[in-house]
C-alpha cells in the first residue's frame, strides 16, 4: 500500500497542468531566476525566518506542502527547473551539499520541475514534504533551487548559471519538537582583517533546532558621553544545536578606544537575547608603507649611525699607522 500510493502521489505531480505564469509588475526589480515562498504556517507569521524559509517540525508520517513563486525577472523568455538538494552548515553559514544527498531530500518533491517563463513573469509551484513513517528523528536540511536552464557566457568566456535557493529546516519528531534557544557567552573587542575594529560575541545554540543568528551592537558612555551605532550584523551566522560560535560585528573606523558601554542585541526568529558589557576597542596601529621594513626615522637613524662608525672606524686606522710609521 505504501508503494502504491507513492506511485500514486508521482502520477498526479506529472500529471499536474503546467501552471499559467502571470506578469511581474513593473515596480518590482530584479534580474534572472527568482523564488519567494509564499505558505506561512498561521502560528509562524510573526517568524522572521518562516517568513523565508520552510521551517517546521513534522510526526513521522507526515506529509506538508509549501507553494513558491518563481520569477524570471528578465527581458526574454528563460527555460527554469525546480528541485531540491541537501545543505550543510560550515563555518555558521548555510552551505549547498549537491554532492552528498541526504534523506530529506528524497523527500521532498514539486509538482512542475520544469517551467519555461515569458519575459518578465512568474508562476507558482508547489513543493511536497512527504515524510515516511520509519523516518529517523531529528533535524534535516537542504534547498529548493529555481535555476535558469541555459548559462550566461561572459566576456571572458565562462558561462554562469543563475540559481536562487529556499532554505528548508525540517525537524521531524513527536509533539511541538525540540525548543530553540540560545545565549550570549561573551563580548569582546578585536580587530578586523580590514583594520576596522569588531564586536566579537561567543554565541551557545542550547536548544535542539539550527538558529539564524542576526543582531545589532550600540555603542554609549564613550570619551565625552558619546554614542555610535547601531551596527548590524549584515549576514545570518547558522549555529547547529549544541555548537558555538562567534559572531563579529564590524564598527566604524576611525572610533575612539573608549572605553564603552556597549549593548549587543541577537535575534533568530522569535528569539532575542541581549547582553550589556564595559569594553575598549584596539587601538589601531600606524601602518607602515609597503616594501620599508622600517619607518623613515629608523632610516634616518640607521644612515647616521652608520656613517658614525665609518668615520670612527677610518680615525682609528689613521692613529694606528701614524704609531706603528718609522721615526
Amino acid at each position: 500500500m505504501k508503494i502504491a500510493a507513492v506511485a500514486l502521489l508521482g502520477a498526479l505531480l506529472v500529471a499536474s497542468p503546467s501552471p499559467t505564469p502571470t506578469p511581474i509588475a513593473d515596480d518590482i526589480g530584479g534580474s534572472g531566476i527568482g523564488i519567494q515562498l509564499l505558505d506561512i504556517p498561521v502560528d509562524a507569521q510573526d517568524d522572521s525566518r518562516a517568513r523565508t524559509n520552510i521551517v517546521d517540525n513534522v510526526a513521522p508520517g507526515a506529509t506538508i506542502q509549501r507553494r513558491v513563486t518563481i520569477s524570471n525577472f528578465d527581458d526574454g523568455e528563460q527555460q527554469a527547473s525546480v528541485s531540491a538538494a541537501a545543505s550543510t552548515v560550515v563555518d555558521g553559514a548555510f552551505t549547498p551539499d549537491d554532492a552528498h544527498p541526504n534523506e530529506l531530500v528524497s523527500w521532498i518533491s514539486v509538482d512542475h520541475p520544469t517551467l519555461t517563463l515569458p519575459a518578465r513573469s512568474a508562476a507558482d509551484v508547489t513543493v511536497t514534504i512527504a515524510v515516511p513513517a520509519d523516518a529517523p528523528e531529528g533535524e534535516q536540511y537542504a534547498t529548493v533551487w529555481a535555476q535558469a536552464d541555459a548559462g550566461r557566457q561572459t566576456t571572458s568566456g565562462v558561462t554562469v548559471v543563475n540559481r536562487s535557493g529556499i532554505r528548508v529546516y525540517l525537524s521531524v519528531g513527536p509533539g511541538n519538537g525540540p525548543a530553540s534557544d540560545f545565549a550570549i557567552e561573551g563580548v569582546t573587542a578585536s580587530t578586523g582583517a580590514d583594520g576596522v575594529p569588531q564586536i566579537d560575541a561567543v554565541v551557545h545554540n542550547t536548544g535542539g533546532r539550527a538558529i539564524d543568528v542576526k543582531g545589532s551592537i550600540a555603542l554609549r558612555d564613550g570619551p565625552g558621553m558619546t554614542s555610535a551605532g547601531p551596527f548590524d550584523l549584515g549576514t545570518a551566522t547558522t549555529i547547529l544545536p549544541g555548537a558555538t560560535h562567534t559572531v563579529s560585528i564590524p564598527l566604524a573606523a576611525g572610533l575612539s578606544a573608549g572605553p564603552w558601554t556597549a549593548t549587543v542585541t541577537l535575534r533568530s526568529g522569535l528569539l532575542e537575547r541581549e547582553q550589556t558589557v564595559t569594553l575598549s576597542l584596539p587601538v589601531p596601529t600606524q601602518p607602515v608603507a609597503p616594501g620599508s621594513g622600517l619607518p623613515w626615522g629608523g632610516v634616518v637613524l640607521l644612515a647616521v649611525t652608520g656613517v658614525g662608525l665609518l668615520a670612527a672606524a677610518v680615525w682609528g686606522l689613521f692613529r694606528l699607522r701614524r704609531r706603528v710609521s718609522p721615526t
